[in-house]
């Protein structure tokens, strides 16, 4: 058992421990520094406090000297770590984000397994947290329950997997609507997916949106031609069908009518790519009106009302609709309606069963472990105590979160965010202003739509002090038993019931998101124009509050300022003060901004992942790109007026006095995304990822900006600066 207490002396007889050590080395250091081009006349007296050891070794640690800054930032931040670091087997990447998600993972766990403080113990919420822990964690038990519950649900539920019973399965009770209304119960949104939304138009309502849904396989290239990973993909389903049955004698021809249904369906999926472009191609109707506004095979307003019905909403003729994708729906309806009664059941219980592997035994879990490698880069599973962790964080967060922010999290965070999100703020809009492409009208308006944005930081206040009353209403009927598998089915049914309910809701545009205060992220609301940054990012290397402030811009700045840019970038900026999807731009302004984004998308287009030979997709990032551009510089140029306001207090790092402290902002701004990613990892980021690999996070940005020349002495041309560089923000 390891108390708060005993943690923080822990922690001091760590960075003791790295004071020792680091004065032997930084002796060395100090002796042998190599004379730099870029040496400045700031005071180099050195920050010898324990967080500035830490942070100096952290660096120390990363980068490497022999390559020069202004040829390539990413090897010259990342370079040792790329040595020293390598990818866990449970994982398909290794990033500075994963390590501090690794800790956050931990810091889960002895939440929901050490005693709790005395004022928690009677929070009903956060029993029910350890106790779905606790089932979760508890293999005997999940090895002696088995699938009897995933399987009685599917049997009794859903009408059978024909694949189990071999000929004997009989199509004559086959009802799809109700297969499908069956499935979205339980959080299954297969073929068509319809759920709640902010009304785009309307961002103080909710409307409901339609659309298309995954693939197992996530991109429709990853379906053609026959290839290691869809060779692996039909093996995961025969090895596990074939661990539930005796009766094996159909299961060949299943998987290969499985996988042929799902392959013509995937013609038609959009990529993300695609979807961005195509945002605009809605139709934007009532229930009332949706079989005329879109007609398929398939009655859509008769399985949306079921839908909502089934969660206690009655829908009425007047409820907004909005659908998205619709030539994919129409197609995949059309695909349905010609394919037989046993194979559309045997693929939409495969794609139940797909998502619930992970909650069954280990001998079915292990089924998916070559497939994992193919598709993922994985080898392994993570160990069960984070397994568990994160499913009980990803289910019951704000919970997990009350107690997290009573133990880690320090209050002086607050604060000292607010001043930097109001300073980097202040440095958007100078841009704004100092805009050379946008006319007076548009500056006036995305002036008004930066004052506007709203900032949640840390957690929302009801997890803070004694007044329980909203935490324990949210999680009022998350009661659990011993069976994990129970458990897992109720979650599921819950988290679908909340998701409809909303539609009656009224939206608070004022409130805290969907994503608890648990999360190594940071996030933009374009409806709510809303930047948010819970507790879990607020930690070294990105923010704390010991930290020389170089550092904390350099860091926490730059992803405050990538997340106020995401308010402007191609998909922020159709949005006004309001989230609401208007025109706010002159058409001149607009034609300006895509000339100028354009130039971002072919820039990144050009980069190539070495590793798998491919090209990332800069169509597919460019809101990503646009928003590490411009947050580079804003959270830089706010650091600078901070720095000449206060007379630049910071000191430098020990090891590092031949860098100015506006070198010491870039790398650590650099070195926050140090990664390395595996072959597969790597493919399936390039393919569905939107941001870029964290290579070109760290060479796209700086190489834009002349101020990383100015502070580096790099003249444009260089390796690591641009000679036509591309600005957005």
């Amino acid at each position: 058992m390891v108390s708060r207490q005993s943690k923080v002396l822990f922690a001091f007889g760590t960075l003791l421990g790295i004071f020792l050590i680091s004065t032997i080395v930084l002796a060395t250091l100090y002796g042998v520094e190599k004379s730099k081009a870029w040496t400045t006349t700031a005071n180099d007296e050195p920050c010898l406090t324990p967080y500035c050891i830490k942070a100096a070794n952290y660096l120390l640690e990363s980068i490497n000297e022999t390559v020069d800054p202004c040829e390539d930032f990413f090897e010259f931040t990342c370079g040792t770590w790329l040595k020293t670091h390598k990818i866990p087997d449970d994982a398909g990447s290794q990033d500075t984000i994963n390590g501090l998600r690794t800790q956050l993972d931990s810091d889960v766990v002895d939440i929901l397994t050490l005693p709790l403080p005395n004022e928690m113990t009677s929070i009903q919420s956060i029993k029910n947290a350890r106790i779905l822990y606790d089932s979760c964690n508890n293999e005997t038990n999940i090895e002696s329950d088995g699938v009897d519950a995933i399987l009685s649900l599917v049997n009794d539920e859903f009408g059978g997997w024909p694949i189990l019973q071999g000929s004997s399965w009989n199509a004559t009770s086959f009802n799809f609507s109700n297969l499908l209304l069956k499935l979205r119960e339980y959080s299954n949104n297969i073929i068509y997916s319809c759920g709640t939304s902010t009304d785009d138009r309307n961002s103080s309502v909710y409307y409901i949106r339609v659309s298309q849904s995954d693939l197992a396989l996530e991109q429709r290239s990853n379906y053609v031609g026959e290839t290691k990973l869809n060779s692996a993909y039909q093996q995961f389903i025969r090895d596990f069908a074939s661990t539930l049955t005796t009766d094996t004698t159909t299961i060949q021809q299943d998987v290969t009518d499985i996988y042929n249904f799902e392959k013509s369906i995937s013609i038609y999926h959009l990529t993300p790519a695609e979807q961005r472009a195509r945002q605009n191609e809605t139709v934007r109707t009532t229930i009332g009106n949706l079989s005329q506004t879109f007609s398929t095979s398939f009655d859509f307003t008769n399985y949306l009302r079921q839908v909502y019905s089934s969660s206690g909403v009655t829908l009425n003729d007047n409820d907004v609709v909005s659908i998205s994708e619709l030539d994919y729906l129409r197609n995949a309806s059309s695909i349905i309606n010609q394919t037989s009664p046993r194979t559309i059941q045997n693929y939409f219980i495969w794609r139940f069963m797909m998502n619930r592997v992970s909650n069954m035994p280990k001998r079915y879990r292990t089924t998916r472990e070559p497939f994992d490698r193919e598709f993922r880069g994985t080898s392994s599973e993570k160990p069960r105590s984070l397994t568990c962790g994160n499913y009980v964080n990803a289910n019951m967060g704000f919970a997990v979160s009350k107690v997290y922010i009573a133990r880690y999290f320090d209050e002086n965070a607050r604060a000292e965010s607010l001043e930097m999100i109001g300073n980097i703020r202040d440095a958007f809009i100078e841009m704004i202003k100092d805009s050379t492409w946008m006319d007076e009208t548009s500056k006036g308006r995305a002036i008004e739509k930066a004052l506007a944005i709203d900032e949640k930081i840390g957690y929302p206040e009801y997890l803070s002090g004694n007044n329980i009353t909203e935490l324990e209403k949210m999680y009022e009927e998350y009661v659990f038993t011993g069976s994990y598998a129970t458990n897992v089915l109720k979650v599921l049914q819950l988290k679908s019931k909340e998701g409809l309910y909303r539609l009656r809701e009224i939206v608070d545009r004022k409130s805290w998101g969907t994503s608890s205060p648990t999360v190594v992220n940071a996030f933009y609301t374009p409806s709510k124009n809303q930047i948010s940054f819970p507790a879990g990012i607020l930690q070294m290397p990105f923010f704390n509050k010991d930290a020389p402030k170089y550092l904390n811009y350099g860091g926490i700045g730059a992803v405050i300022g990538h997340e106020i840019t995401h308010g402007f970038d191609d998909n922020g900026r159709q949005f006004d003060k309001d989230g609401n999807r208007v025109l706010w731009w002159t058409p001149e302004t607009i034609e300006k901004f895509i000339e100028r984004k354009t130039c971002i998308v072919d820039q990144y287009s050009n980069y190539t992942v070495a590793q798998i030979n491919r090209k990332v997709n800069g169509n597919q990032t460019q809101g990503e790109n646009i928003a590490d551009n411009g947050g580079i510089k804003e959270a830089f140029y706010a650091y600078q007026k901070w720095a000449k306001e206060n007379g630049n207090l910071n000191k430098k790092l020990p090891g590092l006095k031949n860098y100015s402290t506006e070198q010491l902002f870039f790398m650590n701004y650099g070195q926050i995304w140090c990664s390395k990613m595996t072959d597969a990892n790597a493919l399936n980021r390039i393919q569905t990822g939107v941001h870029s690999p964290g290579m070109f996070r760290v060479i796209g940005p700086t190489s834009n900006f002349d101020e990383f020349d100015r502070v580096f002495n790099c003249k444009p041309g260089q390796g690591n600066s641009r000679v036509n560089k591309c600005t957005v923000w």
